[in-house]
């Protein structure tokens, strides 16, 4: 039996919004207060023999992982078995998918050596404990020598819709296992063993695909001349991003001009940039540092982001 859960997503609303013209005496533009998006994170609670699902927003970056800490519920240390299948948006995780620790390990107190995913089953290991520490725990005889037993992570990058929800689906086949016994304590025993996942998330790494750029042409120049600082989006999303607002930092002193920025008038689309350029005067000779500028935006899934692009240094002779 399947059951899906639809996380809870708290309403994000932006105040004030409007065309940033206000500048200070050396030109700074400042963006309002935007409430921004923080990786979501939930709880799973998988009984015998069933099936739950979640949605989990992905991040916009190139890699992105499925972390999650997962035990089999019991009130007392008890070894463990594959018993947990898991997929994402329909596809199931497999054992190439593991990037946090060995695929084989070792039970310290008899050296006994097994492995986190069983290909027989289909199914990932779990310790039936009481909490997420004792099989970690190196003062415990049948610790576990190698990682943490109780932490996953998948590399799930060419399965997510990222900037999207994505359908997380654990399985616990406790039925499945419990089948291979005759014994009623044992049967009971799986039927009692329920799947508590605590936290489960969707963590990104590398390159953002919504990225700020900022460049300065030239980046030598003599007193007196100007060189143009160019701010660019760019949006690798598969769909929009929206309510747009960009923002540069402040001119060091011995440059002048009026760093550009504001909210947009329209979405960025998929596959789309949005460029923005202004001048700067040199003043007097000096090596600067231009400071980052930042953006806020809309994902396609509606939760607000912010990103900062690199520093540039301009030389003036």
């Amino acid at each position: 039996m399947k059951r899906f859960i639809a996380p809870c997503l708290m309403a994000l609303i932006l105040l004030g919004a409007v065309l940033l013209a206000g500048c200070t005496d050396n030109g700074r533009n400042t963006l309002p207060a935007t409430p921004l998006a923080t990786p979501q994170v939930q709880t799973m609670s998988v009984p015998y023999g069933e099936e739950v699902g979640i949605s989990l927003d992905s991040p916009t970056s190139s890699e992105i992982y499925l972390s999650m800490t997962a035990r089999a519920n019991s009130e007392k240390p008890g070894g463990g078995r594959s018993f947990m299948r898991i997929q994402v948006n329909g596809k199931e995780i497999g054992s190439e998918r593991l990037v946090n620790k060995n695929l084989t390990f070792t039970y310290n107190i008899n050296n006994f050596k097994t492995t986190y995913y069983s290909q027989n089953m289909s199914a990932w290991y779990l310790f039936f404990s009481p909490d997420y520490s004792w099989y970690a725990n190196t003062r415990h005889q049948d610790h576990i020598s190698e990682g943490n037993p109780y932490t996953y992570k998948f590399d799930v990058s060419d399965l997510v819709n990222r900037g999207a929800p994505n359908e997380i689906v654990i399985e616990n086949i406790g039925d499945e296992v419990a089948a291979q016994y005759t014994n009623p304590s044992d049967i009971e025993f799986y039927k009692a063993a329920t799947i508590i996942v605590n936290p489960v998330r969707l963590e990104g790494k590398g390159t953002d695909l919504v990225q700020i750029t900022k460049l300065a042409a030239p980046v030598r120049i003599i007193v007196g001349k100007k060189s143009t600082v160019t701010l660019t989006v760019k949006n690798d999303l598969p769909d929009s991003i929206t309510d747009v607002e960009i923002s540069d930092s402040d001119l060091p002193r011995g440059l002048t001009g009026k760093p550009m920025g504001g909210k947009l008038d329209n979405p960025i689309a998929s596959g789309d940039s949005y460029t923005v350029s202004y001048e700067i005067t040199a003043d007097k000779e000096g090596t600067y540092t231009l400071g980052a500028a930042s953006m806020t935006f809309a994902d396609p899934t509606g939760n607000y982001q912010k990103l900062s692009s690199g520093t540039v240094t301009v030389t003036v002779i």
